[in-house]
């Protein structure tokens, strides 16, 4: 591909648009993210020994961080990123659901074992809460293929070293990846972020994510994540709320017509 196709493409409505995915799923994260922070420390003990909320600034660093990376053509650094951003979640949420109380500190040193490893088998024996028998086995295998893809970018692999050499010969240097690979990119960045929200949910009071999820006049939150699979389940689980008790139907159709990923 010549240099000018190349930066024709970059500077086209359709790149910018893709462009423009990354930037809503990354203020749709921070908005949820700190809405749980706010809403769940009102009791003042959470903000002590909820591991997930403590980690909070380290989640938002690495979701920051993915617009810019993304922006520079860094696509593989993205995805080790997002590999980090998923165990992180995932142990965090673990913690959360496990302890038997402890501060931050002592939580640590209780499971520095799990912390250090770099395998997922806490998702084994996760509880996930809103989601069926059925709809957990399926949400934990498809976190397991997910952490199993973004693994081929955190150690040397065949698997990007070829994929990299092959983009090269196709004259997409770094910066100059284009549309198509920053699709992929996105698509990996909503199944993650999606996830990682999950993991999220899974470890704050439910009267949280009800109250981020549900409208004060019932209606669904407009916001990116609306269009995964996994919180629309969980928004329907709060249709026992008074506010949606008129439109009900009308809920469940959003949500059917809503889902993306």
């Amino acid at each position: 591909m010549q240099k000018e196709e190349i930066f024709k493409e970059l500077d086209s409505l359709e790149y910018r648009s893709e462009f423009n995915r990354i930037v809503s799923m990354r203020e749709s994260m921070i908005d949820c993210f700190l809405f749980c922070f706010m809403n769940a420390n009102r009791d003042q003990e959470s903000a002590k020994k909820n591991f997930t909320l403590r980690l909070l600034e380290d989640l938002i660093q690495s979701v920051t961080s993915m617009e810019y990376l993304a922006k520079e053509g860094f696509m593989n650094a993205c995805k080790r990123e997002l590999r980090y951003l998923l165990e992180l979640s995932l142990k965090a949420c673990y913690i959360v659901n496990i302890a038997d109380g402890g501060n931050f500190e002592h939580q640590i040193k209780n499971f520095e074992k799990i912390l250090n490893s770099s395998n997922i088998n806490p998702i084994n024996t996760l509880s996930i809460t809103y989601l069926s028998t059925h709809q957990a086995s399926e949400f934990k295998a498809d976190v397991k293929r997910l952490y199993g893809l973004l693994c081929k970018y955190v150690h040397a692999s065949t698997h990007q070293i070829q994929e990299k050499v092959l983009q090269i010969e196709n004259g997409r240097s770094l910066g100059h990846e284009g549309t198509a690979a920053l699709q992929e990119l996105n698509s990996l960045v909503e199944r993650t972020y999606s996830t990682v929200i999950i993991f999220l949910f899974n470890s704050v009071p439910p009267f949280v994510v009800g109250d981020f999820l549900v409208e004060d006049d019932g209606s669904i939150n407009k916001w990116y994540f609306n269009q995964s699979r996994y919180v629309t389940i969980i928004d329907a689980y709060f249709d026992y709320k008074f506010e949606r008790q008129n439109k009900l139907q009308k809920l469940a159709d959003e949500r059917v017509t809503s889902i993306r990923f």
